[in-house]
C-alpha cells in the first residue's frame, strides 16, 4: 500500500507512546486519523495534537477488551470516513513484573483482556471490510516477548506469543485465498513509552488489593527494579523513541513486510531459542528481558 491520502488509519492505544506517533506519522500522510483509547483526557489531547499537523480524526473512548466497545469503534469509523484502510491493533498493557507464583487472577485477566482480546475484537470487527475492498494493511502489535521467553512477564509473554501466532495465521489466511489485504506484525524491543504506568488505567474490578489502597506509580515495562535501575543510565542510548517506530511502521506498510522490527539487538536470542526448538533441546535461560542489550553495552 503506497497511496495514504484522503484514507483512513484506525490506532488502538493512541493517546500516548507508539499509538499516537502512529497517528501522527499518518496523518501527515494526508490519512484521516481514529484514535481509539481508554483513557479520556489524554484522547483529547493527543487527537488535537494530530489536528495541529492538519489531519481529519476521529477520537472514540474504547476499552479494548470490550466487544461492544469495539463494536462501536467500528460503527463510528465507518459512520465518519467509510470503511478504513489500515488498523493498527496497538494497545498493551503489562502488569508488575513478579514471579509466576504471585500473579493474580487479575493480572492474568487484565493482560489478556487487553493485549489478546484487544487483538482478537479488532480483527472481528475490521477485517471482512478489508477483504471486501481488497486493500489494507493490519497492523498487529506483537514484540519481541512474543518471539522469545524471559522470566517474570509470564502474561505479557503469553499474549504476544498469542497475537505473533494470531498474525501469522491471518496472513497465510489471507495468502490462501489471493487476497491483497497486507499483515503485518510488528516486534518492537525496547521502545519509550509509559507502558510501565499502563495499571493507572486498570479496570477497578481487576486490580490487586492492596493496588485499590495505593496510588499507581510506574513501573518497568520488563525486568525487576534491580534491573531497570542497572539499565536506566543507558536506556535512553538504546531505546527506540515512538516517532521512530512510526516511520519503520509506515516502511513496512509500504513494502508490504510481515515483520517490523524496532532494533536487531534480539536477533541472537530469538536464533538461539529456535535452534534449542529445532534441536528439541531446553529453551534458553537468561536473567532479564534486557539481557541483550546490556549484553551489547558490555561488549562496546
Amino acid at each position: 500500500m503506497r497511496d495514504f491520502e484522503g484514507k483512513t488509519a484506525v490506532i488502538t492505544g493512541s493517546a500516548s507512546g507508539m499509538g499516537l506517533a502512529f497517528a501522527e506519522c499518518m496523518g501527515r500522510e494526508g490519512m484521516n486519523i481514529v484514535m481509539a483509547d481508554i483513557e479520556e483526557k489524554a484522547l483529547k489531547v493527543a487527537a488535537a495534537q494530530v489536528e495541529a499537523l492538519g489531519a481529519t480524526v476521529l477520537p472514540v473512548v474504547t476499552d479494548v477488551g470490550d466487544e461492544a466497545a469495539m463494536d462501536h469503534l467500528g460503527e463510528a469509523t465507518r459512520a465518519a470516513f467509510g470503511s478504513p484502510h489500515v488498523i493498527c491493533l496497538n494497545a498493551g498493557v503489562a502488569p508488575a513484573s513478579v514471579p509466576m507464583e504471585e500473579l493474580t487472577t487479575a493480572d492474568w485477566k487484565w493482560t489478556f483482556d487487553v493485549n489478546l482480546w484487544g487483538v482478537v475484537h479488532g480483527i472481528r470487527v475490521f477485517l471482512p471490510e478489508l477483504k471486501a475492498q481488497n486493500e489494507g494493511s493490519l497492523v498487529i502489535t506483537a514484540s519481541v516477548a512474543g518471539l522469545t521467553s524471559f522470566p517474570w512477564l509470564a502474561p505479557y509473554n503469553a499474549t504476544k506469543h498469542a497475537v505473533v501466532s494470531i498474525a501469522e495465521t491471518l496472513h497465510t489466511e489471507l495468502a490462501n485465498v489471493g487476497s491483497a489485504v497486507n499483515v503485518h506484525c510488528l516486534c518492537p524491543g525496547m521502545v519509550m513509552t509509559n507502558i510501565g504506568d499502563a495499571a493507572r488505567n486498570r479496570p477497578k474490578e481487576l486490580r490487586n488489593e492492596d493496588e485499590e489502597a495505593a496510588e499507581f506509580a510506574p513501573s518497568p515495562s520488563a525486568g525487576s527494579d534491580t534491573d531497570l535501575s542497572q539499565f536506566a543510565e543507558n536506556f535512553e542510548k538504546i531505546a527506540k523513541k515512538p516517532d521512530e517506530v512510526a516511520e519503520l511502521v509506515l516502511a513496512g506498510i509500504v513494502e508490504e513486510r510481515f515483520w517490523i522490527e524496532t532494533d536487531t539487538y534480539y536477533r541472537d536470542t530469538i536464533q538461539t531459542r529456535h535452534r534449542a526448538i529445532e534441536s528439541f533441546e531446553s529453551p534458553p535461560t537468561a536473567q532479564s528481558v534486557m539481557d541483550p542489550y546490556l549484553h551489547k553495552l558490555g561488549g562496546a
